[in-house]
């Protein structure tokens, strides 16, 4: 793909560089300051007196505060579909589907099981065997979906680089093994299209939604707030690179006594207020609920951890993580464009991953007024303007 078509040295992921805001903004073309998702769910319970959660399991309507390209493909009519994509369950714009969480009584897993490919059992447990599993599962899924239903648009995803990375860090033979099994991933999605009679009319778009870095301390910000003895209920979100804080009834007065809390600790980055914060492309408490009242970033080999503990900083065996700033070269993604539509361009410079959903309503001729991003005319062969 990288020989015949377009890659980039790098793509820039927005802030925070975490999976749910940066798979958004691939399909919106915005940053998490106009859709609002900042963590892989709807935080919720914040500004309480008691700890807030991440909902998962929220609608995308509720959760996606924009419109996305395939809302737009299919109100123009075209054929939609998502394997183990996020920030989407019970979107309307979606044709097929096979979730990240699995359904036996949904059509899609309904075919795999009359295939023999999964069983109603692997599909009650799906959670249980090991993410390498899953994503072969997705991918016959995917290619279910593409034989049977030639999809103008899939967005599908898969987890085990990711998944390998967190257990063990960046830049190992684990790591280097995950990354061959998801080539043939994509080869296997190549095929599909090729038996489906669909390649000479298909677009690839190879991307990766954030980097990877590795992490030997990691930082217990509730011990942190524990020991300061805050007069109002605040509570921490740890989220690797970086975490969130909110604070009931918050004042200029009790954000700066908030900010000492952290500023200049062992570990700690930045300590960001919400107009800090905003300069990096991240919703502020007065755009959304979700912006958070504190944001606090970690040094690089340091992460924060909701693990149990008694002081603030505690070591740990080699593990990965992201949400660092996305100025951090290792928080970058890939970006490979091969296909239908696509030049012989060779390496093109890096950009801002919000420009994929830009480029991606150009392919399918569909608009997408509210996007922020540009379309990537340099490696078109399509639908430039005259």
């Amino acid at each position: 793909m990288m020989r015949e078509g377009t890659y980039a040295t790098a793509m820039r992921p927005i802030n925070p560089t975490v999976t749910w805001p940066n798979h958004s903004s691939m399909v919106t073309g915005v940053n998490a300051s106009k859709h609002h998702v900042i963590a892989n769910g709807l935080i919720v319970n914040q500004r309480t007196e008691t700890p807030p959660k991440i909902e998962a399991h929220t609608p995308k309507e509720i959760l996606v505060a924009v419109p996305t390209v395939y809302d737009a493909a299919h109100k123009a009519g075209l054929t939609t579909a998502e394997v183990d994509w996020v920030a989407i369950e019970k979107a309307d714009g979606i044709t097929w589907r096979f979730t990240e969480y699995a359904d036996p009584n949904v059509p899609i897993e309904h075919d795999l099981m009359e295939q023999g490919v999964v069983t109603a059992g692997d599909l009650a447990h799906f959670n249980k065997p090991s993410q390498a599993w899953r994503d072969r599962v997705y991918t016959l899924a995917a290619a279910d979906i593409i034989k049977k239903h030639h999809p103008d648009l899939m967005l599908f995803h898969l987890l085990a680089l990711d998944g390998i990375e967190h257990q063990t860090g960046f830049g190992n033979d684990s790591g280097r093994d995950a990354i061959a099994f998801l080539d043939d991933r994509v080869k296997e999605i190549v095929e599909a299209v090729r038996e489906a009679g669909d390649l000479a009319n298909t677009t690839f778009i190879v991307v990766s939604d954030h980097g990877q870095q590795s992490v030997h301390k990691q930082i217990h910000c509730d011990v942190m707030l524990k020991q300061a003895a805050l007069s109002k209920p605040t509570f921490c979100i740890p989220e690797g690179g970086f975490a969130l804080v909110y604070q009931k009834e918050t004042t200029a007065e009790s954000a700066g006594a908030l900010k000492a809390v952290f500023e200049g600790k062992p570990g700690v980055r930045s300590v960001l207020l919400p107009g800090e914060a905003a300069k990096d492309g991240w919703p502020t408490p007065a755009q959304t609920d979700q912006g958070p009242d504190l944001l606090v970033y970690a040094e690089n080999g340091y992460a924060f951890s909701g693990g149990k503990s008694d002081v603030a900083v505690t070591e740990t065996k080699e593990t990965g993580a992201h949400g660092y700033p996305n100025t951090e070269p290792l928080m970058k993604a890939i970006f490979i464009a091969s296909g239908a539509g696509i030049a012989r361009k060779g390496e093109i410079a890096e950009f801002d991953n919000v420009d994929v959903a830009a480029t991606i309503a150009r392919l399918l001729n569909v608009p997408l007024p509210g996007a922020d991003g540009k379309v990537l005319t340099q490696i078109l062969t399509i639908g430039k303007p005259n």
